[in-house]
């Protein structure tokens, strides 16, 4: 932390240059209009005295760190509260309900209770807690509170009404990756057909991970690399921008049915179980028939493990599919006593050529109904490979023409 005395004083400011990336720009200009900011209703909590005390460690400890505090912010939070992780050591914590000295006060009792967590009795004598007082360029401006006037001031200070400005930001959209690169869920919804008779039963979101600035989309093997926290957050953002994006283009109109991706790792996690399932409550309000789970990731993964994540999501479900990278070149045999309800896998970039397709799809369906009657082919170059897919053997497909630059 920059070394600035606070004069006395509740209204004294020495402002500090926290934290500066051009990379959280996008993010950071969200707040501006709510008014938060010029009420001194945005604060920051650094984590800087654990790095210190675990020295050469930190590195090696941070990601659980992480997870421990977000699990305490999210706990703790008033309604509506937001907060994202702005650097290494840094959070940035919005709370609408509670007033300037309520804010800071409450930061300053979520960071004791972190600091006695990892560091025990041994607390510094000041907590690392900051006033925001400018959001520019990406770059963020604090000064040092009062801590003492702040908790005694927040003792009469009345609650306040939220702003009526939109809702701040997801708090899992766009987010800071464990690697230090600024990570934004996109998606396109890619309209599903039941290839008996033709008929569009819903849509699938389809999501695309970038990294920022420059929105470079990761590929197969990047996604593989992300750490565990970090896939829990790509599939949350996922289910909220993709259900968001389906309201906005569908208005009152409710489709049958809405295929959401989620990985393994996330439904295995008891930490991202929990709001992945207030996702899917969210998403089976917005459509008639129910929501089908897709779980990807799921190569390697043994059959048993599969079949017990399975079982914890079907009740929020209509459907639980597989979701394969790859159409099967052979049985999927780890699949073979899991019952899935069915198995999903992307087309693109299939062969143009009509016949090519329809010999590639033949052997593909026919390998994945050894382990499931139903067969999902997803990203369709076009409607005449609907056609194709229904005779190869496939029950649904995906049209993947409406891929999305934004959103």
């Amino acid at each position: 932390m920059a070394d600035t005395r606070l004069d006395p004083g509740p209204d004294a400011r020495r402002p500090v240059e926290r934290f500066s990336s051009e990379d959280l720009g996008s993010l950071l200009e969200r707040f501006q209009a709510s008014g938060m900011l010029e009420e001194g209703r945005i604060n920051l909590i650094g984590l800087d005295a654990i790095a210190e005390r675990l020295g050469d460690r930190w590195e090696s400890r941070r990601e659980q760190i992480y997870q421990h505090v977000e699990r305490t912010l999210g706990k703790h939070l008033e309604s509506g509260g937001f907060f994202q992780r702005v650097s290494p050591t840094d959070y940035l914590v919005v709370q609408p309900e509670l007033g300037k000295f309520g804010g800071q006060a409450s930061c300053m009792i979520y960071l004791r209770d972190l600091l006695a967590h990892f560091l025990g009795g041994a607390l510094p004598e000041t907590l690392d807690v900051l006033e925001v007082t400018n959001l520019s360029g990406g770059r963020i401006f604090a000064a040092e509170i009062d801590g003492a006037y702040a908790l005694d001031a927040a003792r009469t200070e009345p609650r306040v009404a939220p702003p009526e400005v939109r809702p701040l930001p997801d708090a899992w959209n766009p987010f800071v990756a464990a690697d230090g690169r600024v990570l934004r869920v996109s998606c396109a919804l890619e309209p599903v057909f039941e290839l008996r008779t033709f008929s569009q039963i819903g849509f699938r979101i389809a999501r695309r991970v970038l990294s920022m600035p420059g929105e470079i989309e990761l590929n197969a093997q990047d996604l593989r690399n992300l750490s565990t926290a970090d896939v829990e957050r790509v599939d949350i953002a996922t289910i909220a921008r993709g259900v968001s994006r389906l309201r906005a283009e569908q208005g009152n109109a409710k489709q049958p049915t809405l295929f959401l991706p989620v990985s393994y790792t996330t439904l295995a996690s008891q930490r991202g179980r929990g709001p992945l399932i207030a996702r899917f409550k969210e998403a089976t309000a917005g459509v008639e028939k129910g929501v089908v789970c897709e779980i990807c990731d799921i190569e390697g993964v043994p059959g048993s493990a599969l079949a017990a994540v399975t079982v914890l999501i079907k009740p929020f479900c209509l459907i639980v599919a597989g979701k394969l990278r790859e159409a099967p070149a052979r049985t999927p045999e780890d699949l073979r006593d899991v019952r899935l309800q069915g198995v999903a896998f992307e087309s693109a970039p299939h062969p143009l050529d009509h016949q090519e397709f329809l010999t590639w799809a033949e052997r593909a369906v026919t390998n994945a109904k050894r382990v499931t009657r139903s067969v999902i082919i997803h990203g369709l170059s076009a409607p005449e490979y609907l056609a194709l897919a229904g005779l190869a053997g496939a029950s649904h497909a995906s049209l993947g023409s409406r891929r999305a630059t934004t959103g």
